[in-house]
């Protein structure tokens, strides 16, 4: 499995909604369904219950800079529950990437921005990226992401409705799973 990349999943989520949100030292709960977890981890698993078990024995997972995260299954989804300290860390010790600070700052301050907009900010960081639209019905307008490695790994997904524009952030294995 890999545990790293859940964990890096994890300290992402926490630091955009800080960013977002502002920091509170709080608890901070994720829900992940077990598709997501088995993309994530690259895990053979069939159930919930056996996900959480090998989750909660392995060393690398419980013995994060998180601190030990709580884990308790609710129907068809997982919540990891990360303690205060845990975020309170993710707060002073991981630094947000000046392309997620800017991402965040556009759609904050431009409701209904354009898709050009948004294209703007991802080539002020690199010129390898892909702006497709996407099929009619679906959930989303277009799908963004880098090509390169070392930017930001992860896919947004942006969404024109009723004179505004929001996003949504996903690795690329749920990105596939859409």
């Amino acid at each position: 499995m890999r545990e790293e990349r859940l964990l890096k999943n994890i300290t992402d989520q926490i630091k955009e909604a800080q960013i977002k949100l502002g920091y509170v030292r709080e608890t901070v709960r994720l829900y992940y369904p077990l598709s997501s977890l088995k993309a994530i981890l690259q895990s053979e698993v069939t159930g919930l219950a056996q996900m959480k078990t090998q989750l909660e024995h392995n060393e690398v997972f419980q013995h994060s800079p998180l601190g030990p995260i709580r884990m308790e299954i609710h129907g068809d989804r997982m919540e990891l529950s990360i303690s205060p300290e845990g975020c309170a860390y993710v707060h002073g010790q991981v630094d947000a990437s000046p392309f997620l600070r800017d991402i965040i700052e556009l759609f904050a301050t431009h409701h209904a921005c354009s898709i050009a907009q948004v294209q703007e900010v991802f080539a002020r960081y690199s010129t390898s990226y892909v702006c497709q639209q996407m099929e009619p019905g679906m959930d989303f307008d277009y799908v963004l992401y880098f090509t390169e490695s070392g930017v930001d790994e992860y896919y947004y997904c942006v969404r024109m409705e009723m004179g505004h524009t929001i996003y949504h952030r996903f690795m690329k294995e749920d990105f596939e799973l859409l």
